[in-house]
């Protein structure tokens, strides 16, 4: 009985982390992270919270192309955000005033590459929001690349939940939660 206890505990987990829900924590516990050899000799290079920068869970490919992970922001530098609709990831006619202020920054200062950091309000499961996240920052990204900044400037992630702008609950909260973050990066 014993024997089956821990067989099927083995089975929850290892599920867990193929369905893409064990978040950084699990990484932790098996002792998966920013110093893991292994990972960073085979390139992988998680981010904060033990992400691939590139998306959801390392996500498109699991790798991200040569040199973007070593990315750093400009100090002094400050793009606007970009804030979304609920459960939304189109660009709002609102917003790409901003996004074309980004633009013409890429496009003036050709040595700044750009970090986008897609995010999500509180509602949701951990799954749907780190998806949503992602949608967001690529939003963000092909829309940038509609106006003439070349896709190899630009670096995704999602953080889904896990990094709220402001605390609490209600609408004026989540409001400011649905987010995409742009930072200047060299």
């Amino acid at each position: 009985m014993n024997r089956l206890f821990r067989v099927a505990a083995l089975a929850v987990l290892l599920s867990a982390l193929v369905a893409g829900s064990g978040c950084s924590t699990i990484s932790k516990w098996f002792g998966w992270g920013d110093d893991d050899e292994a990972a960073q000799t085979a390139g992988i290079v998680p981010g904060p919270d033990g992400l691939t920068p590139g998306g959801a869970w390392g996500t498109p490919g699991g790798l991200p192309p040569s040199g973007r992970a070593e990315w750093k922001p400009i100090p002094g530098v400050t793009l606007p955000t970009v804030y979304f609709a609920y459960d939304q990831s189109t660009i709002g006619t609102s917003e790409q005033a901003k996004l074309e202020q980004v633009a013409n920054y890429l496009l003036k200062n050709k040595d700044s590459n750009l970090i986008i950091e897609g995010n999500c309000d509180e509602r949701g499961s951990i799954e749907y929001n780190r998806g949503l996240g992602e949608r967001r920052a690529l939003a963000v990204r092909d829309y940038l690349t509609k106006l003439g900044v070349a896709d190899a400037r630009t670096q995704t992630i999602s953080y889904g939940s896990e990094r709220p702008a402001v605390q609490g609950s209600g609408e004026s909260v989540w409001a400011k939660n649905r987010r995409a973050d742009l930072i200047a990066a060299k």
